[in-house]
């Protein structure tokens, strides 16, 4: 065993058994070297543990700043980021970028003066704009919108209705001088409460019924590059009134105690691995001791703690809930259990279970390593550890799993359930700010791929089971009706990624105009849609097409629909050479053989980067066979 993974066993014990002093001083001892991916793991999932001091997580911030701030996930995402507040926000802009690169995402941050909000923003001129950020975020303390509704204990609705007009105000000159996206938070109670309440009668309302308007108003805004953030949910998680600025506002005009201060910072950070496409997608669980108490194997399906008869077993159930609930957010599930395949008949015999076998994408239920399970889990479901929560009650097991695959993000389960539940909460992790219908429907793709697998073992060949289920691929051009699920897969897609461009919806307008076409690529076969899963952007030249983005979602790998897309490139190319492009990233290596396996011959290498130019010379040459029907609308 490498000194990295005894110290990451070490390094795990001390983190999740309270010790977090000792667990910091082990990182810190690391020094300036080059960290390795086991000690760049241990410092993320210290960021991501919630729960702690600001000055812990100053101190981890100065290790990572010790390191030259290396990106903590693969193919990390680089951004810039404007601050715009009404109140003293010095400590954001650190603290944002910590907890965003726990995340797979990289900031340059930049903080406009103190309580400049409309200054900034309708000054075309501003710095604001002159730093050309690719995200703003726009959050306030309740003086704000006091600057509207006034501070009496009943406020009047059409004062609320001006302060909604001066937002849209605000948002449309965003959008009219940026093509920044844009997180808005929405606002907590007060720090003092007010008299009045949720009162509400001709015309007026108590402060508390104002806030719940206005933060309803919020979510009502429609525009695809705003999304709101919960920041009022966040402070309530980090102590309701007790992390709102009171010390802190008298003192220095921050909106925050420190626990605020970071509860917020934390849930902006997931604001903006949402809008990079760097959200988590699969929830992997052990079973025993984790989902239930005790162990099927000795006490059998109904033995087991999960249920309403005692706390203990209440615990498991909601657990178990909670877990269920990710389900409707397009998480997949997966269960991990180092055991006899026998145990899965718990889930039929035992009715207290909120949980059943179906709400399993994939099952893993064997004596091989945990870390094996892992590794079949993300070739079923067609994405990397790295987008993947595992869950075990075993420090023993999330070491073997963390060390073979650094990049995922891990729970410690119990030692009692409400330390599980509050875990699970407190992470954050699952927090979407904004659902597409590829991730309303990721469960039922799932269910669909899982059928496939299952199928496909009766043939004998793949050629005979590729016909069998009837591939139909559809090619639309960017329209309004595909636009978000393109811009998410030019945002989440890593491996089968030729040259990880990271398109937004004002760039590929700007490339159509520019003589370019973007297609949505749909997949259908005999057991149903799997949605879109592919996009490519072609460029015609005088001489040549010129393949400037392919990716394409891995679940589908395997059927021909590679060699499909790319015989539709050459149906556009109408004889002419086809340039393809393949900048090598750390994800995706599943690439580098495309070109070459699909009869393209290799221009040029770029020794610095490692740039490949390859040309399709299209003299002579038969397209690649595949098994698709294809379609065009």
């Amino acid at each position: 065993m490498t000194f990295g993974k005894i110290m990451l066993n070490d390094f795990l014990r001390e983190l999740f058994t309270g010790q977090f002093s000792k667990a910091l001083a082990l990182l810190e001892s690391v020094g300036k070297e080059p960290p390795s991916p086991e000690t760049l793991a241990m410092l993320r999932l210290a960021i991501l543990r919630p729960g702690h001091t600001f000055l812990t997580y100053q101190r981890l911030l100065n290790i990572w700043s010790a390191w030259g701030k290396p990106a903590l996930k693969p193919n990390a995402i680089q951004k810039k980021v404007a601050i715009v507040a009404d109140f003293t926000a010095d400590h954001f802009g650190p603290m944002i970028s910590l907890f965003a690169s726990a995340q797979g995402v990289q900031l340059e941050t930049h903080l406009p003066g103190y309580d400049s909000v409309e200054q900034t923003i309708l000054d075309p001129n501003s710095p604001l704009y002159a730093s050309q950020p690719d995200i703003v975020i726009l959050f306030f303390s309740e003086r704000w919108l006091k600057r509207y509704a006034g501070n009496s204990a009943l406020c009047k609705t059409e004062d609320l209705q001006r302060g909604q007009e001066s937002l849209s105000g605000l948002i449309q000159a965003l959008e009219t001088h940026s093509n920044a996206d844009l997180l808005i938070g929405n606002l907590p109670p007060s720090a003092w409460p007010m008299a009045g309440g949720i009162i509400a009668k001709d015309g007026l309302a108590g402060w508390n019924q104002t806030v719940s308007r206005w933060n309803e108003w919020l979510t009502s805004l429609t525009s695809r590059s705003l999304r709101i953030v919960d920041l009022a949910g966040a402070l309530f998680n980090a102590g309701g009134s007790a992390a709102l600025g009171r010390t802190n506002y008298l003192r220095a005009r921050m909106a925050y105690e420190m626990p605020g201060t970071l509860a917020v910072a934390r849930e902006l950070a997931g604001g903006l691995a949402h809008i990079c496409g760097r959200t988590h997608r699969a929830f992997v669980s052990d079973w025993d001791n984790t989902l239930w108490g005790g162990e099927v194997a000795e006490l059998g399906s109904h033995g087991v703690l999960c249920g309403q008869d005692s706390p203990d077993a209440l615990g498991y159930f909601l657990i178990q809930e909670y877990i269920k609930s990710l389900t409707s957010l397009g998480v997949l599930l997966a269960g991990v259990s180092r055991n006899d395949p026998e145990v899965q008949k718990i889930f039929d015999e035992n009715q207290n279970l909120p949980l059943n076998l179906s709400d399993f994408a994939s099952l893993q239920v064997g004596w091989t390593p945990k870390s094996d399970a892992v590794g079949r889990i993300s070739k079923e479901i067609g994405f990397g550890p790295e987008f993947m929560i595992f869950m075990d009650d075993s420090l023993y097991e999330i070491a073997q799993v963390l060390s073979v695959h650094p990049y995922i993000d891990v729970l410690w389960a119990g030692p009692d359930p409400q330390g599980t539940l509050d875990r699970i909460a407190q992470s954050r992790l699952f927090n979407t700010l904004s659902l597409s219908e590829e991730d309303l429907q990721r469960g039922a793709h799932a269910a669909v791929l899982k059928e496939q697998r299952e199928f496909k073992s009766s043939f004998a060949n793949i050629d005979e089971f590729l016909q069998a289920i009837e591939v139909k691929l559809t090619f639309a051009q960017l329209a309004e009706n595909n636009m978000d699920r393109v811009i998410q897969l030019f945002q989440k897609t890593n491996q089968f990624n030729l040259t990880t461009r990271r398109h937004r919806e004002d760039e590929l307008n700007d490339f159509i105009n520019q003589n370019g076409s973007v297609y949505a690529v749909s997949y259908e076969d005999s057991f149903g849609s799997q949605g879109i899963i592919s996009v490519i952007a072609l460029q015609a030249k005088e001489n040549a097409l010129n393949i400037e983005s392919w990716l394409m979602s891995c679940r589908v790998l395997n059927r021909s629909v590679e060699q499909a897309v790319f015989s539709f490139i050459l149906e556009n190319a109408e004889g002419k050479p086809v340039i393809g492009e393949y900048i090598p990233t750390e994800k995706n290596g599943l690439v580098r053989s495309l070109f070459p396996n699909l009869g393209f011959e290799l221009d040029t290498t770029d020794t610095e980067t490692s740039r490949q130019i390859w040309i399709w010379k299209n003299k002579n040459q038969k397209p690649p066979k595949h098994f698709v029907e294809i379609k065009k609308l």
